[in-house]
């Protein structure tokens, strides 16, 4: 689905402020001292994150048929501004909290929110950055975003189905599914 400048970069905005928010809320019900255990749950949710996007990819957009079907707009047009719409992450992040807050607690929830919430911004960036940011130079990032573009350029052009996360390749070395560097199809 293509949007708007605004619609695609939407999620940039508004996920931050609602971290901050969850993170306020924890520290508004302890006097203002940050709990442990959120800062965990935090954490948590930040790695969950990392087997989240490998999964949601490989799984999801490369198997189920009318997601396999939108994905492959964007393997078409990597260029485009192509995703889903922001309620879709927003009806799921909020099916998570729901599901944890009623599993365990308000704080924990709240904390593997904000983890899991962080780690989609950071892969929204990355993914950006991989189909559109310029990467010439030498900076400590712009070396590591390099190497995630050229991760992501072998999982379009590859010539299996592979490389399928982009923030991080570790969970395609431990799944068996991380692409060599080398020749590559034009896609």
């Amino acid at each position: 689905m293509n949007h708007s400048k605004i619609s695609y970069y939407a999620e940039l905005f508004i996920y931050p402020i609602v971290v901050v928010a969850l993170l306020l809320f924890d520290l508004a019900s302890s006097g203002f001292t940050l709990h442990q255990r959120w800062l965990l749950a935090a954490l948590g949710g930040a790695m969950l994150w990392t087997l989240a996007e490998y999964l949601v990819h490989r799984f999801l957009y490369h198997e189920v048929a009318i997601l396999k079907q939108l994905h492959g707009l964007h393997h078409a047009r990597p260029s485009d501004l192509i995703g889903a719409p922001i309620w879709v992450s927003a009806v799921i992040f909020l099916s998570f909290f729901a599901l944890v807050a009623g599993l365990a607690d308000l704080q924990t929830a709240s904390g593997t929110t904000s983890g899991l919430l962080v780690g989609y911004v950071l892969y929204l960036l990355v993914h950006d950055a991989v189909h559109h940011w310029p990467l010439a130079g030498q900076s400590p990032l712009q070396s590591w975003l390099r190497s995630c573009r050229l991760r992501h350029v072998r999982h379009h052009r590859g010539p299996m189905p592979g490389n399928f996360g982009v923030v991080t390749g570790v969970w395609d070395y431990v799944l068996g599914t991380a692409l060599a560097p080398g020749r590559t199809r034009n896609a």
